[in-house]
C-alpha cells in the first residue's frame, strides 16, 4: 500500500503513449499533445509530476537513461513504468526484404522481462515505489495497413511473415501481459489500462489512424484510470 499523501514527486517512465504522441492525420505526421493523459493528471490534482517519456523508447534504453539519471541523483516518490509497445515491435523493412527469414523484435521478450524487472530492483533498492501499467490494445487491421502505406513495404511479405494480421495483436498482448505479471510479482500497483479501452464497444474510436497510438479519447481514457486510482488511494 502506497500512502499517497506523502508523495510530493511523480516520476513517469514510458515511450510515446505517456509522452502524449498522437497521429495528425491532416498532417501526415505526429505531434505531441498539450493535454495528454499524464498533464492532464498532474493539473488535475496538482502533483509534481516529471515526464522522462520518449518517442520510441524500449525497455533496455529507460533502464539505462534510468540509471544514469540516478546517477545524477533522481529524487522522485514514486514511478510509472510504461513499456512494451516498440519493445515487440519488428523492423518491418528487414520483414518485408525477407519474410522467410528469423526476425526478432526490438527487444525480445525475455529480454524485456530482464529489463523491467532490473528497473523495478533498482528503484525499490533506492526507496523509490514504482507503478506499473499496461498497454492499451492494438487495432491489428489499421497497424497493418499502416506499416505497408509505408514505402518499399510489401503487404504479401509482411503477411507471410505474419501469418494472420491477428498475430499483431497477440503479440503486443504478450508484452502487454508481461507488466501485469511483473507487478504482481513484485507487490506493486498494477493500473489496468487496457482494461479501459477493452470496455469500449467501438476501440477504433480510442485510437489513431495508425491502429497503435491513442488519440484524444484513448488519452482521456487512460487518464480516467489514473485519476480512479489515485482518488481511491486519497480515499482509503
Amino acid at each position: 500500500m502506497i500512502n499517497m499523501e506523502v508523495i510530493t514527486k511523480i516520476g513517469v517512465w514510458g515511450d510515446s503513449i505517456l509522452k502524449g504522441v498522437i497521429l495528425d492525420e491532416a498532417a501526415g505526421r505526429y505531434r505531441l499533445m498539450k493535454d495528454g493523459a499524464v498533464n492532464c493528471f498532474a493539473k488535475l490534482f496538482h502533483m509534481d509530476v516529471s515526464n522522462h517519456s520518449h518517442f520510441g523508447c524500449t525497455a533496455p534504453k529507460a533502464l539505462a537513461n534510468l540509471d544514469r539519471s540516478i546517477e545524477r541523483g533522481l529524487d522522485e516518490d514514486l514511478i510509472l513504468l510504461e513499456f512494451g509497445g516498440n519493445d515487440c515491435d519488428f523492423n518491418w523493412s528487414e520483414v518485408s526484404a525477407n519474410p522467410s527469414g528469423i526476425h526478432m523484435p526490438n527487444t525480445p521478450y525475455s529480454s524485456f522481462i530482464d529489463s523491467v524487472q532490473k528497473m523495478i530492483s533498482t528503484l525499490l533498492a533506492r526507496g523509490i515505489r514504482p507503478i506499473l501499467m499496461n498497454l492499451p490494445p492494438i487495432d491489428a487491421h489499421r497497424y497493418f495497413d499502416w506499416i505497408t502505406s509505408q514505402e518499399g513495404i510489401s503487404r504479401e511479405n509482411i503477411l507471410s511473415f505474419l501469418g494472420e494480421k491477428e498475430y499483431i495483436y497477440r503479440h503486443q498482448e504478450k508484452y502487454s501481459a508481461a507488466m501485469e505479471r511483473l507487478a504482481y510479482a513484485n507487490n506493486l500497483v498494477f493500473l489496468n489500462v487496457r482494461e479501459a479501452f477493452l470496455d469500449e464497444r467501438c476501440l477504433g474510436n480510442c485510437l489513431c489512424a495508425d491502429g497503435i497510438h491513442p488519440n484524444e479519447k484513448g488519452q482521456a481514457l487512460i487518464q480516467g484510470v489514473f485519476a480512479r486510482r489515485y482518488q481511491l488511494y486519497l480515499h482509503s
